[in-house]
C-alpha cells in the first residue's frame, strides 16, 4: 500500500462505514469467528457504466495494459490466483494426502453410508 493505499482504505471506510452508519473497521468482529457480535458492515454500490464515459471497447483496453502490466511483475499477484494455480496443479497431479487422514476420512465414509 503506502500512502496510495492507506488513502484509498479510508475513502472506502468513510463510504461504506461512515455514510451507512455500520461499524469502522476497527470496530467490526470478524466474520470468522462465532464470538463476538454480527460484523455490523456497511455495503455501498458504486455502479459506472463505462460506455457513459469513455466506452467499453476504450475501457476493455485500458484494463487490459494494467492487468498486463501488473502480472509482467512476477511479485504481484491478482486476487484469486494463488488459488486458481493451486487448483490447476491438484487437477493434473492429485492431491497428497497422508495415509493417517485418509484413514480417517474413509472410516467416516464408512459410518456415513
Amino acid at each position: 500500500g503506502g500512502a496510495k493505499g492507506a488513502m484509498l482504505a479510508l475513502m472506502f471506510e468513510l463510504i461504506c462505514a461512515s455514510l451507512t452508519g455500520a461499524a469502522i473497521g476497527a470496530e467490526a468482529d470478524s466474520f470468522f469467528s462465532e464470538q463476538g457480535n454480527r460484523p455490523r458492515i456497511g455495503q455501498s454500490f458504486i455502479v459506472i457504466d463505462p460506455s457513459a464515459l469513455a466506452g467499453t471497447e476504450k475501457f476493455s483496453e485500458r484494463v487490459e495494459t494494467i492487468v498486463s502490466a501488473m502480472l509482467a511483475d512476477p511479485e504481484v499477484r491478482l486476487p484469486g490466483a494463488r488459488r486458481f494455480a493451486c487448483e490447476k496443479t491438484a487437477r493434473s497431479r492429485g492431491i497428497e494426502i497422508p495415509d493417517e487422514l485418509l484413514a480417517q476420512i474413509e472410516k467416516l465414509c464408512l459410518t456415513q453410508s
